[in-house]
């Protein structure tokens, strides 16, 4: 049986290890990360592709596929896709200088949102981009580049509630790990050709066709 208590104490030490400052290196790449779930199977498979930055071409993929033993409770998804996700990015070729995470950052209530726990584990910058807030937002204006700022329970900002584009629902952006909220909604924002970032549509799509392809 799954431990919360244990669970949530480790978060809660994983969340001392976060950086949320951004040293101001040059972006090169960029990586999407995203995963679907086999549920006759439980399995989840991950998916992690690299672009180069700011032209958002494909120049490295990876995925991997692991069983899921961690049943789906709001706050402690990281243990349900964790495993993947790791696998999959010790696949790649090298460290993306940044990865998009389809999944929350520091908008947790340990602050330990699945990007953030990718971050602190690997040691690599990570942001924290997801279509359903975790808390209550104030919507920004329908303008592509609007914002307002994402509020947890205790009144602190961890992160944007962003427009990507004009007139379609916004996304909720949080810094995952080495980098600040400022820089996390520039990336985005500068990714994002629809809604959601390249990176992680791109990922979306390869997570999805993993069951399908009938190989793993």
């Amino acid at each position: 049986m799954f431990d919360y208590k244990k669970a949530s104490k480790t978060q809660q030490i994983l969340a001392k290890k976060l950086n949320l400052n951004w040293e101001g290196k040059k972006v090169n790449t960029i990586a999407g990360a995203d995963c679907s779930y086999e549920t006759k199977n439980k399995r989840v498979g991950a998916s992690v592709v690299v672009c180069r930055f700011p032209e958002l071409k494909v120049i490295d993929k990876s995925e991997a596929v692991t069983e899921v033993f961690v049943p789906y409770v709001p706050g402690f998804l990281t243990f349900r896709e964790a495993p993947a996700f790791l696998k999959a990015f010790r696949k790649l070729k090298g460290k993306p200088d940044v990865t998009l995470v389809d999944g929350n950052g520091i908008a947790h209530p340990r602050k330990m949102g699945i990007a953030s726990y990718i971050g602190v584990v690997l040691g690599i910058p990570t942001i924290g981009c997801t279509k359903s807030p975790f808390y209550p937002f104030q919507a920004p204006d329908p303008k592509r580049g609007a914002y307002t700022y994402y509020m947890n329970r205790a009144r602190q900002s961890v992160g944007y509630c962003l427009r990507t584009q004009t007139g379609i629902k916004p996304i909720f952006v949080s810094p995952g790990h080495q980098i600040n909220s400022e820089k996390s909604r520039e990336i985005v924002l500068k990714c994002s050709k629809f809604r959601i970032p390249e990176p992680i549509r791109y990922a979306h799509k390869q997570a999805t066709d993993i069951f399908r392809k009938g190989e793993m």
